[in-house]
């Protein structure tokens, strides 16, 4: 099978070239097939592609939270899935998905937002280690508890003020950048979302062999309590925003009476992201969505709906044209699309 990505970050494309599949990437990074420079519409982007001698079976939409380079893709002639991730902070996204014959959304309390044909997908580690035995971890992981990742984020702005304030209480190491070889000499690893979701740090960190420490806001389809089991293969997870319960926990953990159920839930993690969690694990699924949609011949109900979804189609537009956070020439080339797809709808 040949397929068709557009995103910055090459989710699944070693997965995929390992099951004898062919990838050929475009985004606005050079590192893709094509690289995009400007907003263009799907089409010019398949004929591009196609010049070159790869002619696709399927379109993936892999969202990288940046901003759409491109439109008119509800037009493509092939079976189109949109993998939506950062959809908290992205009001478009809903609106977006309507271009697609599937949509595939990472967090679950996001489901509502997808009408159309979708399925929760949650994220997952991109690397899982080996098992290792219970002398062996405790002494290569002699960093007692970490977090690797950015602290002033847009999108969390309570971020840095969490980890200030536990580090105030609780020795922590805090650094950014590769979290690989962070992750194998650790122990726990503190997690903390920007809206309660199960983020990327949660799988990572368990498939490396760390026990993680996350934050939990409970809801019914999305808390971290409905993928893991507390006490068995996760960390019971701290409430949002509570550094007391969070430097609580860590120590309770970290405690001389609790390094063997600490070791044994860190394994437990790891055996359940390689089995249901890993790259290659969500890589197998998704192939089977492929190959359904190619059986199932989805693209013509979608062809035939164009009219009726452009109009929702166009709010996506709408919407980022009234951005002020975006620069001057992303605004205007989504004003114009959005004018462009009501015209299109006269």
């Amino acid at each position: 099978m040949k397929i068709l990505q557009y995103g910055k970050n090459p989710y699944f494309t070693k997965e995929l070239e390992a099951l004898g599949h062919a990838v050929y990437s475009i985004g606005e990074t050079k590192s893709c097939s094509l690289e995009l420079m400007s907003v263009m519409t799907a089409q010019q982007a398949l004929n591009v592609c196609m010049s070159q001698g790869f002619v696709p079976d399927v379109f993936l939409y892999a969202d990288d939270s940046s901003l759409p380079h491109l439109w008119g893709i509800e037009e493509l002639p092939l079976p189109c899935v949109f993998y939506s991730i950062d959809t908290y902070c992205h009001g478009w996204h809903g609106y977006y998905a309507y271009a697609f014959d599937y949509v595939l959304y990472a967090q679950g309390e996001e489901k509502e937002k997808f009408p159309c044909a979708a399925e929760h997908f949650p994220l997952f580690a991109t690397y899982v280690t080996e098992e290792e035995s219970k002398e062996e971890w405790l002494k290569k992981r002699d960093i007692p508890i970490a977090f690797v990742g950015t602290l002033g984020n847009k999108n969390n702005p309570d971020r840095n003020t969490f980890y200030t304030l536990f580090k105030a209480f609780e020795p922590i190491f805090i650094t950014k950048g590769n979290f690989v070889p962070v992750y194998l000499r650790s122990r726990i690893i503190l997690n903390q979302s920007a809206v309660g979701e199960l983020n990327f740090r949660t799988f990572e960190a368990m498939g490396l062999g760390c026990a993680c420490l996350a934050d939990n806001v409970p809801t019914e389809e999305n808390h971290i309590g409905k993928i893991f089991q507390f006490g068995v293969n996760s960390l019971p997870a701290y409430p949002r925003g509570d550094v007391a319960k969070a430097v609580d926990f860590s120590r309770h953990w970290l405690s001389k009476e609790k390094e063997n159920d600490l070791y044994e839930i860190a394994m437990q993690g790891r055996k359940l992201v390689q089995e249901k969690h890993s790259a290659k694990a969500r890589t197998l699924r998704l192939v089977k969505i492929f190959q359904q949609l190619l059986a199932e011949q989805t693209v013509q109900k979608r062809l035939a709906e164009r009219t009726e979804r452009k109009k929702v189609i166009a709010q996506a537009f709408s919407y980022l044209a009234k951005q002020s956070v975006l620069d001057a020439q992303l605004t205007a080339a989504y004003a114009d699309i959005a004018k462009k797809y009501e015209t299109l709808q006269q």
